[in-house]
């Protein structure tokens, strides 16, 4: 288990189909370094998603396919795509900001709010339903 109270090292793996860095992309894999350790990422546990610890173009089919979401990522090109999009180069970017819609909830609390906590793919993390307030954050930092 990772020690969110302490340094580690997140590492991403961009596979292909034939272990090459010209193969298609198909796979996302994270592992955790963490005192001298090789953490590995945790399984998926959802009726309905083939156990992975990866992401992988038959996750995402069926985790949109469980929660009920639109496949625009598939109706993007997947993984195939993405992978396409990385070869012509990309730079990660961090950003903060406000939420007025949703309030961040997607990330990490229930969401969407007219849903039931108990469907597949609502609770997305500990955060109450009324955290996230844009006007609140501000006066916090």
């Amino acid at each position: 288990t990772v020690d969110s109270t302490k340094p580690m090292t997140v590492v991403t793996q961009f596979l292909t189909d034939d272990g090459t860095d010209t193969g298609e992309f198909v796979e996302m894999r994270r592992i955790y370094l963490q005192d001298g350790k090789i953490i590995q990422n945790s399984f998926t546990n959802m009726n309905g998603i083939d156990k992975t610890d990866s992401i992988n173009e038959n996750m995402c089919q069926q985790q949109k396919s469980l929660f009920g979401d639109e496949p625009d990522f598939q109706e993007k090109g997947g993984l195939a795509n993405f992978g396409k999009a990385m070869e012509r180069g990309m730079v990660l970017v961090l950003s903060l900001w406000d939420d007025f819609e949703s309030h961040m909830l997607w990330l990490d609390s229930d969401y969407p709010l007219d849903k039931d906590p108990s469907e597949p793919g609502v609770s997305r993390g500990p955060c109450s339903r009324d955290s996230g307030k844009p006007e609140e954050l501000a006066n916090e930092c």
